[in-house]
């Protein structure tokens, strides 16, 4: 959309070039300096509306994966040299205070910007971005350390995670009759990074676990969803939370689908189609705006809009461009034309709202730096495909 809300008609090379000029000038920038504390060598979890750091907020261990993710790359790509040392250094930093610091294995949720542990539950989520931020930093700079670190965290994984019924406990201790498919879906993520960083084919083979642990359970074909929440034995949990889906993971997964296929020479995996085809069906509202969740009959279950899955929304389609459907790229720039109206760039340079309700008034009074990670792959994968 154009400022005056008519559709925008840019070739998608012209709006990615908007995008990506808006990345490498404004977000980086303000989320390397501003968003970055030397003294501690890790990353802010929030800035405030007016721009203005919250050091004192408690640092997760998955914001500080993502941006070591976001700086490696923009790194590599030589879209912010700068991130190169605040990526090496945050990676240290995240080894030496989350990992094993108490004594337990894993890696602690959280800690207070001092250093000390502000919250040491094992939570397989952040255990999964772990993984795939150590990934990115290795690649950026192959230490042995990285590769060590990421290789304990797998054996934690299987050693204190793994559930009898297949895949993995949300967190430790484990949750009574509840798993998630989310977090399975950032391991897989991490693998295939760790595949491309190393080359090894170890991490290819467990991206395939996960990859059957998505057909078998995840994926549910009578309905065409990717199902978010189960029961013990991977089964769909009972009433409105079984038939829960969101469509940002529907794209997230269609995009990763595709790459597993690709890597793996398989060249096509139906479900990505099946999941991006149910999305785009139900998934947009009538401002063209990704809502937060659906349910397995197409109908509207949240109708808030968040950041994140316009981003996923673009990587699908980068994915499908590669597959051959060169329609493409005029959806990703409907996609691009919404993100940056509604929530790239405000309400401070190089700043976002992260979460707007359905009628777009701010949900949240802050800008979390989760938000980059998500917002610099689109840019990376549509930059790659349509420079």
């Amino acid at each position: 959309m154009t400022p005056d809300g008519t559709p925008s008609h840019l070739p998608v090379t012209q709006a990615v070039a908007r995008l990506r000029t808006w990345t490498i000038g404004e977000a980086l920038p303000f989320w390397g300096n501003v968003g970055f504390d030397p003294a501690r060598g890790s990353f802010i979890e929030r800035i405030g509306f007016d721009g203005v750091p919250m050091p004192e907020v408690p640092r997760r261990a998955m914001v500080q994966a993502r941006q070591i993710y976001v700086f490696s790359h923009a790194a590599l790509l030589g879209w912010w040299p700068q991130g190169r040392e605040i990526a090496l250094k945050a990676a240290h930093r995240l080894i030496d205070r989350y990992q094993g610091v108490d004594g337990a294995p894993g890696w602690v949720f959280s800690i207070r910007p001092d250093g000390a542990v502000h919250d040491g539950k094992r939570d397989f989520y952040a255990h999964a971005f772990a993984l795939f931020g150590l990934a990115w930093a290795y690649k950026l700079e192959p230490e042995p350390r990285f590769l060590a670190s990421a290789l304990a965290t797998l054996q934690d994984l299987d050693k204190h995670f793994a559930s009898p019924a297949g895949g993995f406990y949300t967190g430790l201790p484990p949750q009574t009759g509840r798993r998630h498919q989310n977090p399975h879906m950032h391991l897989f993520e991490a693998m295939l990074a760790w595949f491309d960083a190393t080359g090894h084919d170890f991490f290819l083979q467990r991206a395939g676990e996960l990859h059957a642990l998505m057909a078998e359970r995840f994926f549910q074909p009578r309905t065409g969803i990717l199902a978010e929440y189960f029961d013990t034995s991977w089964n769909p949990r009972p009433g409105i939370e079984g038939r829960i889906c969101e469509p940002g993971h529907h794209f997230e997964w269609s995009w990763l689908l595709r790459r597993y296929a690709t890597l793996t020479g398989r060249g096509y995996d139906p479900m990505a189609d099946v999941l991006k085809a149910f999305a785009d069906r139900h998934g947009f509202d009538a401002e063209g705006l990704v809502v937060d969740e659906l349910l397995d009959d197409g109908s509207v279950h949240k109708a808030s809009r968040r950041c994140w899955p316009h981003t996923e929304a673009i990587k699908a389609e980068v994915a499908a461009f590669e597959a051959g459907d060169f329609d493409a790229g005029a959806r990703a720039v409907r996609i691009i034309d919404r993100l940056m109206q509604v929530f790239l760039g405000r309400p401070v340079t190089g700043g976002w709202v992260d979460h707007v309700d359905a009628k777009g008034a701010p949900l949240v009074d802050f800008m979390p730096a989760s938000t980059l990670y998500h917002v610099f792959l689109a840019v990376a994968e549509a930059g790659r495909v349509w420079r």
